[in-house]
């Protein structure tokens, strides 16, 4: 056997390997570690998790972060474990805990940014070392592209709260020197200063010491040295790779000397601190600030005014936030250090499977998934290669990629080896790439279907004309989402619009037929044509996919049609560059090519933030019509879904994405899942929400705040915005001790609400009195003092609303339980959660009352345990049935994987004059099927009511002819059915409980 057979043999077994070895999740549960919930708060809440059906734990990043930090997505180092997190140890003892247990982790990664605060090693050394820093490609930095030639070479960065000459004269800037060498210190941040311009101060500094010493004296002959080495330092600009290295090894003999000269001399040290306060300028001498000035102008980096960012910004950020840059993690050595560690747990059996963040961010999204998958198998292939090298001695290292890649296409399996989940949130109509190498997404997809089974798309335009008339002006949902990605390119992410307009400028010069275009028509245009784009993102690497060139021609015709003045020919050299396409039907020079490919990259990463920051956190903040529609990946022009829409989306899932998580609730949604279930019920009352609302309106008049200008706090819109959050939020059993801490939570949430709204306030120019205003309205409409008939006929009209609203969360709890997907329990959400958008929805979780209850539930072996019963009947929580559908539900699926992995879904037909409101499916795989019932939009049926005595529904459930006459057993009642026909009448399967779960016996054949 040659030795190339030997490796491809090795390669091959590796690949069986990490199929055999590849687990998938059943069922997930998603915690956010910090500080105050560690690795060690997880291992003592593991055998709960395991009573309640999960298999995985979903952790938050593990990655070093920054100190604090509450989420773990401001990452300063990947390589290394959070040790606000807990040790290594702590991991390794949580992964024994799971694996007795038979579950293990998933764990959410960064791929995109990271925080780069002074904390971050590779950021430092970027700002130390500029261009020829060894992590300069490392972030996506323009270093050479930017408009201002002073700023080129150079990262601007939006660090002071004030404009930089009233910085520097009011002497923001501390210079020290350090064991490291010398730093710049402005507030909190230490900047380093690059060794090349050393001799800025210690030029002054062998001058101070020259007048006391001799010149032959050893001090004064180390630093001439040591200036003259830095004088032959390579400078930031250097291509050559070896003077880089050379260099920079240079730079550490240099500041090691200088160590040790301040060590051994006391006046040396004396000096430099004497030097450092002369040349930092005295306040009120603006003179004294020139030798700083010049310091700062040589440096690889320019502090400025946080508000220049807006316009100038030279690296790509984390959507709009100064502080999380961009990596470059499309280029091969990037890939590979931030995943050192994660794939280091995954092949040390920490790990089962990675979430990706925030996928749209990436360059290239397929080849990253791939690469991904290559990974996995590459790091196992070279560890035994390592590990035994005789044997294949002759190994050519770098034809081991190209090899992984034909062993996995020759695998051909329908999964891959690795389990992959991506955060993508798809537009209305979209899917995800179906070449993508993952499971599918995190979900927000699912999420939205199943919120709109139960929401009535019959009174969509009722519920408008109660909105529009309370708010006394029209508003269109498309119209606003375009007007906000304006005002988001006009602000927070202008830079990158300049940057974006600059390359495509560049690239128009290098073509006869575009040279006149003009740098302004280009921005105009691209504006426009992302203004438009109707999805978050394309994804053109090579070709275009049909969907990518729908989106884009779909784009560029309707920014045409909004701006016709710019001329067809501009729309059409963007649409060209965009799909790749050449502009004269000929053969496209390389240069020509690549510069094409960066345009069409960069516009890509572009499109999909404007999306976010314009859709998400701008106008569904405006657009108040139904806030329970306004979700994460939900388009509010969509009210409702008929349950065939839901059938059909369910069934493609089944077959597409079985892998994919299917969550109610995540960290980043903008309301709970039983806000949202509440709050849909107002579409089946918009006659009566119209007539209340209004009602509530007149009687908080009084307390309606006017500023100094005339302006009314709330406005109108503000006000509807805030009814419906306070009727989704309010918690059942709300006492006068729990109502301080409720008001603080609303006023959190409206401030929230006002900033992203971007109206009469915003983040980046807050309007404090504004915000304190409608705070203060909450405040009076919610003190019994001022507002007692107010909350009279709140509260009576929220307990009508809770009843209705917790059967809605019961159901689509059992959906999302049994649905194809993995289903995804957000911390806490196994009770009723009435929480709001973060940081609301991150409070502490009381993890031993959820242990407690679910004890007092096992200890009913059979039936429906007495505590649930009761709170069926009652007006208060009813977090025992919820965790009672949960725990139910998820056993099951452990008790029939592969009905709920891989099997069948298949819509249930309801007849009868009420079949409306009901929503049935089955799951079947291996002659097993389970059947899940569950009401729908009941709160319009006559004399309709959840407690068991009193229910009635006129429907049935037609079985299909393969699953009539089989023995059925409810699974939430633990009655056998025995065998049932093929009309079943809803009112039996609803007897004892508001929604039915059944499975045939193992035994039926």
């Amino acid at each position: 056997m040659s030795m190339p057979t030997v490796i491809e043999q090795l390669i091959n077994n590796t690949v069986r390997e990490a199929y055999s070895r590849r687990v998938t999740p059943r069922a997930t549960y998603r915690l956010q570690l910090h500080a105050g919930f560690t690795l060690r708060d997880a291992l003592e809440i593991t055998p709960y998790l395991h009573r309640l059906g999960v298999s995985h734990l979903y952790l938050s990043s593990l990655a070093m972060a920054r100190p604090g930090s509450l989420h773990g997505y401001d990452v300063i180092d990947h390589q290394r474990l959070n040790p606000e997190l807990g040790t290594t140890e702590d991991l390794v003892a949580l992964v024994a805990e799971l694996r007795q247990r038979g579950m293990g982790i998933l764990l959410d990664f960064v791929p995109n940014h990271m925080y780069v605060g002074p904390e971050n090693a590779w950021w430092n050394d970027v700002l130390e070392n500029g261009p020829s820093s060894p992590f300069a490609t490392y972030f996506d930095i323009a270093w050479h592209d930017h408009p201002r030639e002073r700023l080129r070479g150079k990262v601007l960065l939006p660090i002071l709260d004030e404009p930089y000459g009233k910085s520097l004269e009011a002497g923001r800037f501390q210079l020290q020197y350090e064991h490291e060498g010398w730093f710049l210190r402005v507030h909190s941040t230490r900047l380093p200063i690059d060794p090349r311009t050393y001799g800025l101060l210690l030029g002054p500094v062998l001058d101070a010491l020259k007048i006391t010493l001799p010149a032959d004296d050893p001090t004064v002959l180390e630093l001439q040295s040591i200036l003259a080495a830095i004088r032959h330092l390579p400078g930031r600009e250097e291509t050559n790779r070896a003077r880089v290295q050379e260099g920079l090894a240079e730079i550490s003999v240099v500041k090691r000397r200088l160590q040790e000269l301040a060590d051994k001399h006391p006046l040396f040290a004396e000096t430099l601190v004497q030097i450092a306060q002369q040349v930092a300028g005295q306040p009120g001498d603006e003179v004294s600030f020139a030798g700083l000035a010049q310091l700062l102008d040589a440096q690889a980096y320019r502090p400025c005014f946080w508000r220049v960012a807006l316009d100038e910004i030279n690296y790509r950020r984390f959507f709009d936030i100064n502080e999380l840059a961009a990596v470059s993690t499309e280029r091969e050595e990037v890939f590979a250090a931030i995943h050192a560690q994660p794939f280091a747990w995954i092949q040390q059996g920490l790990v089962d499977g990675l979430r990706i963040d925030h996928v749209d961010g990436l360059l290239d999204p397929d080849e990253y998934l791939q690469r991904l998958q290559h990974h996995r198998i590459l790091l196992d292939v070279r560890c035994q290669l390592e590990a035994d090298p005789a044997p294949h001695e002759h190994i050519v290292w770098e034809d081991l990629p190209s090899l992984v890649e034909t062993a996995l296409q020759d695998a051909a399996a329908e999964r891959t080896p690795l389990y992959v989940v991506v955060e993508k949130i798809l537009g209305s109509g979209e899917s995800l790439p179906p070449h993508w190498k993952c499971d599918g997404t995190t979900g927000y997809d699912v999420l939205n279907e199943i919120n709109g089974i139960f929401i009535n798309p019959m009174q969509g335009d009722a519920l408008e004309v109660v909105y529009h008339h309370f708010i006394q002006r029209s508003m269109q949902f498309d119209q606003l989402v375009h007007d906000a990605k304006i005002q988001v390119m006009q602000s927070l992410l202008a830079s990158e619009l300049h940057m974006l307009a600059h390359r495509l400028d560049r690239l128009a010069q290098q073509n006869w037929s575009s040279q006149d275009f003009t740098l302004n028509g280009l921005r105009h245009a691209l504006r426009e044509v992302i203004a438009c784009f109707p999805v978050y993102r394309s994804y053109v690497a090579q070709e275009a996919s049909a969907s990518d060139r729908a989106a884009v021609l779909l784009a560029v015709y309707q920014a045409r049609g909004r701006d016709p003045l710019l001329g067809h020919e501009v729309f059409q050299f963007i649409a060209e560059t965009l799909l790749l396409q050449d502009p004269h039907c000929g053969s496209i020079p390389d240069d020509y090519r690549t510069a094409q490919r960066e345009v069409a990259g960069k516009f890509q990463q572009l499109t999909a933030p404007v999306m976010a920051k314009g859709a998400e956190d701008t106008a569904i903040y405006r657009f108040n019509r139904l806030l329970s529609v306004n979700e994460v990946g939900g388009d509010p022009t969509h009210f409702g879904r008929s349950p065939g829409e839901v059938h059909d989306f369910l069934r493609r899932r089944a077959n597409d994405q079985p892998g994919a998580l299917s969550p109610l609730t995540t960290h980043d949604t903008k309301r709970s899942e039983d806000v949202r279930a509440r709050l849909n019920i107002l579409s089946e009352w918009p006659d009566e929400w119209g007539q209340r609302v209004s009602m509530w309106s007149r009687l908080n008049r009084p307390h309606i705040v006017t500023l100094e200008d005339g302006t009314h706090a709330p406005d109108a819109n503000e006000e509807y915005l805030l009814y419906q959050t306070l009727v989704g939020a309010w918690l059942p059993e709300l006492t006068e001790a729990g109502l301080d801490d409720f008001v603080k939570r609303i006023q959190a949430y409206m401030t929230k609400a006002l900033r992203e709204a971007k109206v009469h306030s915003s983040w980046i120019n807050p309007v404090t009195t504004y915000d304190a205003a409608v705070s203060t309205f909450v405040t009076r409409i919610l003190d019994p003092s001022f507002s007692a008939e107010f909350l009279d006929e709140f509260r009576n009209f929220v307990r009508h609303v809770h009843r209705h609203g917790s059967l809605n969360s019961l159901a689509q709890t059992l959906i999302r339980c049994t649905a194809p997907g993995i289903p995804d329990t957000y911390q806490g959400t196994e009770f009723f959660d009435y929480s709001l958008v973060d940081p609301d929805n991150r409070r502490p979780v009381d993890y031993l009352s959820r242990a407690a209850v679910l004890d007092e539930l096992d200890r009913c072996e059979i039936g429906i345990p007495p505590r649930v019963s009761d709170e069926l009947g009652s007006t208060g929580t009813w977090d025992a049935a919820k965790l009672f559908v949960v725990s139910r539900s998820l056993r099951l699926r452990a008790e029939l994987p592969d009905v709920f992995a891989c099997g069948e879904y298949m819509a249930v037909e309801v007849q009868g004059p009420q079949a409306l409101h009901l929503y049935a499916y089955l799951r079947m795989a291996n002659d097993t099927a389970v059947l899940v019932v569950v009401p729908r939009l009941t709160s319009t049926l006559p004399d309709f009511d959840i407690a068991p005595e009193r229910a009635s529904l006129d429907a049935h459930i037609k079985l299909p002819t393969p699953w009539s006459e089989r023995n059925w057993r409810d699974v939430f009642t633990g009655r056998d059915w025995g065998p049932q026909p093929d009309i079943i009448p809803a009112e039996a399967m609803r007897r004892e409980f508001p929604i039915a779960l059944w499975v045939t016996h193992r035994c039926d054949t």
